[in-house]
């Protein structure tokens, strides 16, 4: 058996990010080989089309709220995410931080030094399912910064959807 990261990304599915308004986009590969249950569900999901929230507690990300979440078996959890993932995030609610009903979000990380927080700062895991390849910096300026003026401008409008 060969090691994942010998898996080739041409055959991984991909899945393009874009705000309708401005036009900034990047492309993402799905993460099979690591969270095949996570992608899945999220694959099922698309297209989504809503408005991207900045983080308050985690820093340089930014999350849709999926509509009718449901719990999607735990896979490659991290709380600490690199710029370029995107993660499922499924709170069952009822807790005295959170909604009494259940929360999804799909989350995108952008920028450094992000650490997943919930309310009162507590600790944060969500499954990371996709990657956007190259350097935040250098590779996908336009739409780190797209994502950056949702802090400062408020939620936009961010389209998900596959890409053939």
């Amino acid at each position: 058996m060969r090691p994942a990261s010998d898996i080739s990304s041409t055959r991984r599915r991909k899945i393009r990010l874009s705000f309708p308004a401005t036009g900034e986009s990047a492309v993402a590969e799905m993460l099979d080989d690591e969270a095949p249950e996570v992608c899945d569900y999220i694959w099922g999901l698309l297209p989504v089309e809503s408005k991207a929230i900045h983080g308050m507690y985690s820093g340089a990300e930014v999350f849709q709220l999926v509509d009718n979440p449901r719990p999607v078996e735990p896979q490659n959890r991290t709380t600490l995410p690199l710029p370029g993932e995107l993660l499922y995030f499924y709170d069952a609610g009822g807790n005295a931080t959170s909604p009494p009903r259940a929360v999804g979000e799909i989350c995108l990380v952008y920028g450094r030094g992000v650490s997943l927080k919930g309310p009162e700062g507590a600790p944060a895991y969500a499954s990371l399912f996709a990657r956007i390849p190259g350097d935040w910096k250098y590779d996908w300026t336009g739409f780190a910064q797209a994502c950056r003026r949702c802090r400062w401008e408020g939620p936009r409008v961010l389209r998900i959807e596959a890409q053939e």
